[in-house]
C-alpha cells in the first residue's frame, strides 16, 4: 500500500512539473489593454492590463487568446497586445541585464528604447507631441468601438482580424 502512495505522489509531481513547463506565459507589450469577457473588441472589460504584466495562456480563438491573470481572473485579450515571454539566461560574469521596467517593455515593443527616443527628440526639437499625448487620453465606450468596427467592416464585421 505504501508503494502505491509513493507512486501517486511521484506521478503528481511529474504532472505538475510538466504542466508548468508546457504552460505558455505571455507578457503585455502595449501600454494598456483590457481583459474582456468575450473575444470581441467591444465586449465588457473585466480589468485593465498594463505593459509588462504576465498572463498564462489557456486557449485561443482566431486572433484572441483566453488568459488567466496572476490574480486569477480569466478572460480574453487580442493577440496583438501580448507576446510570448522570453527568458534571459544570466551570463557567468553577470553582465547580461535581466530586469526591465514596464515602460521599457512598452517602448521596446514599439521599436524604441529610452536612448532612441531621447536621440530622436534631440534631433527633432520642433516636433510637438501634444497630439500624441491627447490621443493617449481618449476613452471610447464599447458601443463606439463596435460602431467603428462595423462602419469600417473590420474584424467580425467582414474584414481583417
Amino acid at each position: 500500500m505504501r508503494k502505491k502512495g509513493r507512486y501517486f505522489w511521484i506521478a503528481l509531481i511529474i504532472l505538475s512539473i510538466t504542466s508548468f513547463l508546457l504552460a505558455e506565459t505571455l507578457i503585455v507589450k502595449v501600454k494598456t489593454t483590457y481583459l474582456r469577457k468575450e473575444p470581441l473588441f467591444y465586449s465588457q472589460t473585466m480589468a485593465a492590463l498594463q505593459a509588462g504584466q504576465t498572463l498564462e495562456k489557456i486557449s485561443s480563438q482566431g486572433s484572441w487568446l483566453k488568459v488567466k491573470t496572476s490574480s486569477g481572473l480569466i478572460g480574453w485579450v487580442h493577440a496583438s497586445a501580448v507576446q510570448q515571454k522570453k527568458f534571459t539566461l544570466l551570463a557567468l560574469n553577470k553582465t547580461v541585464k535581466t530586469k526591465t521596467s514596464a515602460e521599457e517593455v512598452a517602448l521596446a515593443a514599439k521599436g524604441f528604447n529610452k536612448q532612441v527616443e531621447d536621440k530622436y527628440r534631440a534631433r527633432h526639437k520642433n516636433l510637438s507631441y501634444a497630439w500624441v499625448e491627447r490621443m493617449l487620453r481618449f476613452r471610447l465606450t464599447p458601443d463606439q468601438i463596435k460602431a467603428f468596427l462595423k462602419e469600417g467592416k473590420l474584424a467580425e464585421f467582414g474584414g481583417g482580424q
